[in-house]
């Protein structure tokens, strides 16, 4: 994919909207892109957490994994940054990430990424609100799996 291409896709990520076109240029040569099959895992609940990715095409879903039937709690769609409680908690992953289609990710080390959101306030906000509102729609997801 060029760098044009990417650029693109990074600057339809929700949270990096209001980045620079410097900005922007930096995360895409400092970061790696994967291509990801159905059904393969970007990540394991209890993994080490050394990076966050940007959803740029297909479809996943997040999972808490049980005993006896596996919770999808999330289904972020492109445009979707999705590790980022992790890098930001500094603990391991507390839930698995599936493929559910041919998909494209950005991986963005933590350093960087962490680096990028306290250096310009208004992502930080935007972080906050994305996590908000990501712990809603979470609790949302698991009273539905509990109650129906």
């Amino acid at each position: 994919m060029t760098i044009d291409a990417n650029y693109e896709l990074l600057r339809k990520l929700e949270l990096f909207e209001s980045l620079g076109s410097a900005q922007l240029k930096r995360l895409i040569f400092l970061s790696k892109h994967y291509q990801i099959q159905p059904g393969e895992y970007l990540f394991h609940k209890g993994d080490d957490t050394d990076s966050v990715f940007g959803v740029l095409v297909g479809e996943f879903s997040v999972i808490l994994p049980s005993q006896d039937e596996d919770i999808i709690v999330d289904k972020p769609k492109c445009g979707s940054l999705v590790g980022e409680m992790a890098v930001i908690s500094g603990g391991p992953r507390n839930a698995s990430m599936r493929s559910e289609s041919h998909s494209e990710v950005i991986e963005i080390d933590s350093e960087l990424f962490l680096e990028t959101i306290t250096s310009n306030p208004a992502i930080a906000k935007k972080m906050m609100q994305l996590l908000a509102s990501r712990l809603v729609n979470s609790n949302k997801m698991l009273e539905s799996k509990t109650n129906g």
